[in-house]
């Protein structure tokens, strides 16, 4: 009988418990919720000036990450003074921080303001259109500029029926992550999961002749192949060229061109034809490697915090920052 008794109570226990949760996570939702409606109805003037404030915060206070950013500038661009590798490290921080408050907003922004904030030209459409009439699918090969998130609006301008995949890696917060899947899928986007049978999953993308898009300038760790970016070496995703050999896709290049707060050019470039013995990657390492030296609106765009050059990689060890 006491026995029952403990179990009982145990039982009820548990149960408050998971109350609790279910209700934490609730408000948490309700929070996210707010959040996102309160930016997309604020100023921009206002937002980007909170940015540039919060950039500044962030480059005081952080110091193992504002030295990672330096670093990894002066670096790649060694012909840069000192005053300039500061003024980009400020604006690639204010432009993280920019994209950031954009995912939050992006479900409370009506599609019509939307295509009038990240717009796409007739030229670059049917470079897009051209590419999709192929048989053997499509690879949109995407770097991390400012606003990236709003290319999962393309499919409005292509249409639902062709099928856009995009790979990605599922946010280790659940909520946040249901939030921005949610919001990149808002318009046709169909969003694979990189640990939830990624791989598999991609092959049958590009065996039923769709469009797959995929971030290729992370760092890809243990698992990735050693290759030059910006005259380093540095850990690269292989499975464009696992891809390419397979099906030999139509590889476009895909980004966002920033031109004002929240506001950008979507272009589309095409693959130059792959040379023997060069990797997909390579050739997508020195593509992006070009637009960062040769575009000051790229390069100010692009994530530089992120350890693209792991320690043991191209550079001593200088502590662990993930």
């Amino acid at each position: 009988m006491k026995i029952q008794n403990v179990y009982k109570l145990l039982l009820a226990n548990l149960q408050k418990c998971f109350s609790f949760i279910d209700w934490m996570d609730f408000i948490f939702k309700k929070i996210i919720f707010c959040f996102g409606f309160s930016l997309a109805w604020t100023p921009r003037f206002i937002l980007s000036g909170f940015c540039k404030i919060l950039a500044l915060v962030i480059l005081i206070l952080l110091t193992k990450r504002r030295i990672l950013l330096l670093e990894n500038l002066k670096s790649a661009l060694p012909s840069f003074s000192d005053s300039k590798i500061t003024l980009i490290a400020f604006y690639s921080v204010c432009r993280s921080i920019e994209q950031g408050l954009l995912v939050f907003a992006w479900p409370h922004l009506n599609k019509q303001k939307l295509v009038q904030m990240f717009n796409l030209d007739i030229n670059n459409l049917n470079i897009i259109r051209n590419a999709n009439s192929k048989s053997n699918g499509v690879i949109w090969l995407i770097p991390h500029f400012c606003h990236v998130d709003a290319l999962s609006l393309l499919s409005s301008y292509i249409g639902v029926d062709h099928g856009i995949h995009a790979l990605y890696r599922p946010l280790k917060n659940k909520i946040i992550n249901n939030y921005v899947r949610e919001s990149r899928e808002r318009f046709g986007f169909t969003t694979i999961d990189r640990k939830d049978g990624g791989m598999l999953k991609t092959l049958k993308v590009l065996k039923k002749g769709k469009t797959l898009a995929m971030l290729f300038d992370q760092n890809a760790g243990a698992a990735g192949t050693k290759l030059s970016f910006m005259q380093r070496e540095c850990s690269c995703t292989t499975l464009p060229d696992i891809l390419y050999q397979k099906y030999i896709p139509n590889i476009l290049f895909v980004y966002t061109r920033r031109t004002g707060f929240w506001s950008s050019s979507i272009e589309v470039e095409e693959m130059a034809e792959m040379s023997e013995g060069k990797l997909v990657i390579q050739k997508a390492n020195d593509w992006l490697e070009h637009k960062l030296r040769e575009d000051k609106v790229l390069r100010e765009s692009w994530l530089w915090m992120h350890q693209r050059w792991k320690p043991g990689v191209g550079q001593p060890k200088k502590g662990k920052i993930r």
